[in-house]
């Protein structure tokens, strides 16, 4: 049996759980349920579909960021059983295994318990992974040891299946110290290690969040005991529960919580829920202190002399431990990959030497902590036998996403951007200094490079440049986290993909210019913002298609960049970035059109809003046409045909189309119905839910043909009633009712409001309502054929 982390015990509901998934798998394979239903069901257990059709990402937890020699052997055995056999460290301290096959999951989930690991609660509306600051016990600045609490609280909450049935993902981080390695200053829940009066205990923030609308979190403890984590944790879990908005998925997140009800309100509804879990008697696992030993991994062989290189690796890349002659040897891993067999290197490396196990980064890169100095040699010598570069590094490090390359939800590729990034730097010999920063990257507002908090960032988003869409990206900067000093970055500017590459180098040329002596980048970047600003500027400009084609290209792409046939669950934040850029476009074109003196200029700018307003919605029908008169067809077609948009616009959009085609002078009188137009398409955009479906009536009401009067709803109990049969059931009753006419449906929580919804949304039924009813959900779906 393979040593196993004995730090963390997985409980027993996740171990059966686990081997349930198996029977779930056939059922899907059988094809006795949806696909949709299916990936509620998989997706809470870890299981991601990657871009490429057919394969598939596990994420497994790693608790704390802490991962045995054993653990490490059997996720590259599977890696190079079932995956590409290559393995990824995230900014949540998980590691990835990617291109698997959706029949081979099961093998790979039961494998993992074997060795005390598994992926439930990777992904869905669950509990996250529990992080914690990866050199706890060992850092010099922390006020105590935060990782017993947080393998605490991870068995406490993985034992639950409420953490596992939330409105949206939930992440708690553990930092030992101000300077918050873990983000628990940005994060939904987090903790922040004090010493108050000789006892341990915590200072807690909540609602914080580094995706689309971020947000710092708020201070809603001073100080607690260390043993109250759970009660805390539990509190805000049920906050969450109880308030978060399930209807629609971009604004479930707790953060939205404290933006509708304000922070006092917030504040309130957690002491409120702390006070009820205060008179019960939680049961909850028992706070073990972790405990490690110091090995010595040349004491049986001739301890080898330091080589060439050394010196500059250990300035690098080896920090002092608060225990003297012991210290934390980082390994920089490029983008957080590791081939399969250097994984197991490592694994084998960390049993000898150090502590006895490796940990994990929020900067995806690993660490091996209590080496003492005597075996730093040996450590250097065994870490350039592997096949990854991770002794000769130097520059900031690069954090990235996985990007629009696999991951459905990306809209620029933002590892090949890294790469790009990487090149450019290897030009120049940097400081030492720069190694201990960051440059972050996400490739959508999602912010999984985590580029709010970063003092140099970048967010992937698309501009539209005569009617071709250009893969960009949002500069940002100045941005921290740090207790109570946590600070989003700023916008900065945007740039074309291909010329960031060129702008990193410069930015990091004029910090390093003006750079004090011990100065943070932070620090650097705020005392150069004008000129920061002023460089950005400079790349900013797009050249037209015909004069530079590589522009309208991504990285690693060989084709135009598009967003064409993109839609929910693959680029919904991007989607939406793209339909605000139209929208703006519009916008700024009317009050062009009435500021305007010139007939000509006013018709110009009349035509250009008609077509960018008519061109902003399509994309969420996964159209993207490049020509005005494909767009004006498509608008009529799936806006104005369906009632969405008033019929008259048919008209307006004729009228714009004969002063393109030169059968009119003049269509300055418009001015007024393009308004109408433009305030019509922004309603409908404001109203898009997580399917990108219209949550407002429509304006135009159709004959009984092809709406008939909606008759009292039909309602349907199934409650009690288990996937998959309460979607045959509910489909059944729906096929009874006239098309227009609405069923009412009252579901159990958990795995049928995940699943009916969205197996009728997948179907193409209208989906009116989702709402939580005592300890049920009511569902209103409106039959559409």
């Amino acid at each position: 049996m393979a040593q196993i982390n004995t730090a963390f015990q997985l409980p027993q509901s996740i171990r059966k759980d686990t081997l349930a998934y198996r029977q779930k798998l056939k059922v899907f394979l059988d094809g006795q349920t949806t696909a949709t239903a299916f990936r509620a069901c998989r997706v809470p257990r870890g299981i991601y579909e990657q871009r490429q059709a057919g394969e598939f990402m596990v994420r497994v937890r790693i608790p704390a960021g802490m991962v045995f020699p054993g653990q490490m052997k059997r996720l590259a055995d599977l890696s190079r059983t079932y995956g590409n056999g290559v393995l990824h460290v995230t900014t949540r301290q998980d590691i990835q295994i990617h291109e698997l096959k959706i029949e081979e999951t099961p093998d790979v989930l039961e494998s993992l318990l074997e060795v005390g690991l598994s992926p439930r609660g990777g992904g869905g509306n669950t509990v996250r992974n529990i992080t914690a600051c990866p050199r706890a016990g060992g850092c010099p600045d922390e006020a105590f040891d935060v990782r017993p609490y947080a393998i605490a609280l991870s068995e406490y909450l993985l034992d639950f299946e409420s953490s596992f049935n939330l409105p949206r993902k939930f992440k708690v981080a553990f930092s030992g110290c101000s300077q918050d390695c873990t983000l628990a200053s940005v994060t939904d829940l987090g903790f922040f290690a004090h010493e108050n009066d000789g006892s341990n205990g915590f200072a807690v923030y909540a609602g914080g969040g580094l995706g689309s609308n971020p947000r710092v979190g708020v201070k809603i403890e001073d100080f607690v005991e260390v043993d109250e984590v759970f009660q805390v944790a539990e509190a805000m879990k049920r906050v969450f529960d109880a308030h978060g908005d399930r209807a629609n998925k971009h604004q479930a997140r707790l953060r939205y919580v404290l933006d509708r009800v304000g922070e006092g309100e917030f504040v309130k509804l957690y002491k409120t829920q702390l006070e009820k879990l205060r008179q019960e008697q939680l049961q909850t696992p028992a706070i073990r202190q972790i405990s490690s030993t110091s090995n010595g991994g040349a004491s049986s062989t001739a301890r080898p002399q330091p080589a060439n290189g050394y010196e500059d690796w250990r300035k690098n890349n080896v920090l002092a431990e608060k225990e003297p002659g012991e210290f934390t040897v980082r390994l920089r891993l490029d983008l957080g990959d590791i081939p399969a067999e250097d994984l197991e290197a490592i694994g084998s490396l960390a049993q000898t030497t150090g502590e006895g196990f490796a940990r994990t980064t929020q900067t995806q890169d690993l660490l091996l902590c209590r080496v003492r100095e005597e075996d730093l040699p040996f450590v250097f010598e065994r870490l350039g036998a592997l096949k990854t570069e991770v002794v000769n590094t130097a520059g900031p490090k690069l954090v990235a996403c996985a990007g629009a390359s696999t991951c459905r939800l990306g809209l620029c590729r933002s590892r090949d951007l890294a790469k790009a990034i990487s090149t450019e730097l290897r030009k120049k010999d940097w400081p030492i200094q720069l190694s201990s920063e960051a440059i972050r990257i996400s490739g959508c507002p999602n912010s999984c490079g985590q580029h709010y908090i970063s003092a140099i960032g970048l967010q992937g988003r698309a501009k539209r440049v005569g009617g071709k869409l250009v893969p960009c990206y949002v500069v940002l900067n100045r941005g921290l986290a740090k207790e109570a000093q946590a600070r989003l970055a700023e916008q900065v500017g945007v740039v074309p993909a291909k010329n960031v590459p060129a702008l990193i180098s410069a930015v990091l040329k004029l910090l390093v210019g003006r750079r004090k002596e011990q100065q943070s980048l932070e620090s650097a970047v705020a005392d150069a913002k004008e000129e920061i600003k002023k460089l950005t500027a400079g790349y900013s400009h797009i050249p037209s298609i015909d004069e530079q084609p590589e522009m309208y290209r991504d990285f690693g792409a060989t084709v135009e960049f598009s967003l064409a046939g993109r839609g929910p669950g693959e680029c919904g934040a991007g989607v939406m970035d793209v339909i605000r850029l139209d929208i703006d476009q519009a916008k700024e074109a009317l009050n062009n059109a009435k500021a305007s003196s010139d007939a000509k200029g006013k018709s110009n700018a009349l035509y250009g809003s008609i077509v960018a307003a008519a061109r902003a919605l399509l994309i969420t029908r996964g159209l993207e046409p490049s020509k005005d008169r494909q767009i004006f067809a498509a608008f009529s077609e799936h806006l104005i045909e369906p009632g969405w948009v008033a019929k008259e616009t048919k008209e307006l959009l004729d009228q714009a189309l004969d002063y393109r085609l030169g059968d009119t002078d003049d269509i300055g009188h418009l001015e007024e119905p393009v308004g109408r137009m433009l305030v019509r398409v922004e309603e409908l955009f404001r109203s898009l839910d997580a399917n990108l479906n219209f949550r407002v009536e429509p304006v135009s009401k159709q004959s009984p043909k092809e709406k008939p009067p909606r008759d009292a709803e039909h309602v349907i109990d199934l409650r009690g009633v288990a996937c998959p049969l309460n979607f045959v059931k509910a489909k059944l009753e729906l096929e009874k009712i006239a098309v227009g006419q609405v069923l009412e449906l009252l579901l159990d929580g958990g795995e049928p409001v995940a699943n009916v919804p969205a197996s009728f949304t997948e179907q193409g039924q209208e989906l009116l309502e989702v709402s939580q009813c005592g300890e049920c959900f009511r569902v209103k779906v409106r039959r559409v054929d």
